[in-house]
This record gives structure tokens, sequence and C-alpha cells, in this order.
């Protein structure tokens, strides 16, 4: 606790002597200032020390579940498994160098980003590209557009019941 005084100690400080230079110039400014900024310290203090509602608490949690962000982290940690495993375990994709993989994933990434995230389909796909040397034929490029689409619409109703629900009081 002696840490924490000593920095609300200086921030104290440092806000009285903004306030004093302030009011050697204008005592209304001086007088504003020194109060506001106390003002926004005691209360940024009194925001951290207080303990958040359940209520608060679960919106937070909630809310941090279905940030975009966190989902594209997610997408990111797993992608980045399956390819480790993919490097390391496959009799076919291993013999290759991880930036040729990556590169073929890059392009498959582009055409379908809903099949990239299946392992299954991906090892096929990724072994077919690189023996293939990064070339898919319109018709394979045409399979996979369909199996994009049902994907898609696999995942379309998943998305509806995953949205949060209103908090009732």
């Amino acid at each position: 606790m002696k840490l924490l005084d000593d920095i609300f100690e200086k921030r104290a400080g440092l806000a009285g002597i903004a306030a004093g230079a302030a009011a050697a110039k204008s005592p209304v400014l001086g007088a504003g200032l020194a109060g506001g900024l106390t003002g926004a310290i005691g209360a940024s203090i009194g925001k951290a020390f207080t303990p958040a509602s359940e209520e608060d608490v679960k919106a937070e949690a909630v809310g941090e579940l279905f940030d975009p962000a966190h989902e594209a982290e997610l997408v990111k940690i797993r992608t980045q498994a399956m390819l480790s495993e993919f490097l390391s375990m496959d009799p076919v994709i291993s013999t290759y160098e991880p930036n040729e993989v990556a590169t073929a994933y890059n392009q498959i990434v582009q055409l379908t980003p809903r099949a990239a995230q299946q392992p299954a389909i991906m090892r096929g796909l990724l072994r077919k590209m690189l023996q293939q040397q990064d070339a898919l034929e319109p018709f394979e490029a045409g399979q996979l557009a369909e199996v994009e689409e049902r994907l898609k619409k696999i995942e379309e109703p998943a998305q509806r019941f995953m949205t949060p629900m209103p908090v009732e009081k």
C-alpha cells in the first residue's frame, strides 16, 4: 500500500503544481484546474477500487466472447496449430517448405475462408495445391465454392443463436 500512497501523493503534487501555475496566470483557471484534476483523480481511484456489479461482470464477459478481435485471435491460434500439425505430422505436407505451405494456405483462404478453418478439408486442399504447384483446375475451384456456400449455410444459424441475450432486471 505504501507504493500506492506514494503514487497518489505524486499525482496530487503534480495537480497542485499545475493548478498553481495556472493560478499565477488566472485565479479562476487555477481553481478550476485544481478542482477538475483532483475530481478526475478521485473519480478514477474510486472507480478502480469499487467492485463491479455482477451484471457488469457478466456483460463484460459476454462482450469479450463476442468481440471480433477475440474471434480473430482464436482463428489465428487455430490456424497456426493446424498448419504446425500438418508441417510436422502429415506425410505429404511435411516434405514442403513452411513458406510454400503458407503460400498455398493463403491462396486457399482467399477462395474459401470458411473451409480454410476446417482441418479435414484443408489437409486435402493443401496436399493438392502443393502437388500441383499452387494451381487449381476450374472444376476444383467450383467444388470449393460449393463447399464454402454449404459451410456458410451451416454457420449462419449458429451466429443467429449465439448473439447475447438482453439482461433481464
